[in-house]
């Protein structure tokens, strides 16, 4: 019993809840941070030993993000000029949003 009293008190000392439309409209507008890696191809089209180049903000940490996601990506094997990839070093930008 004391403690339906207390959730009732901590409903209704709550503040109300916002409109569905509150909800989509955005705090601010998101920034954009990028940082470019330099990685090896390796035969499969994964990338490895990857590097940071440089980023737009490196108080952000997203050059360490960027790395930390690198093990995931995977380019085609092919590059523009017709050649192989694999076993080469390509810069790969990275561009992460901000809210």
């Amino acid at each position: 019993m004391i403690a339906s009293f207390v959730l009732a008190a901590m409903i209704s000392n709550a503040a109300p809840a916002k409109a569905p439309s509150d909800l989509l409209t955005p705090v601010s507008q998101p920034r954009e941070a990028v940082a470019v890696l330099n990685c090896l191809v390796k035969s499969d089209g994964h990338l490895t030993s990857c590097t940071v180049l440089g980023e737009s903000n490196p108080e952000l940490g997203v050059g360490d993000a960027a790395l930390k996601m690198a093990a995931q990506f995977q380019v085609d094997l092919l590059g523009p000029d017709g050649k192989s990839r694999a076993g080469s070093f390509i810069e790969v930008p990275v561009r992460i949003r901000i809210r």
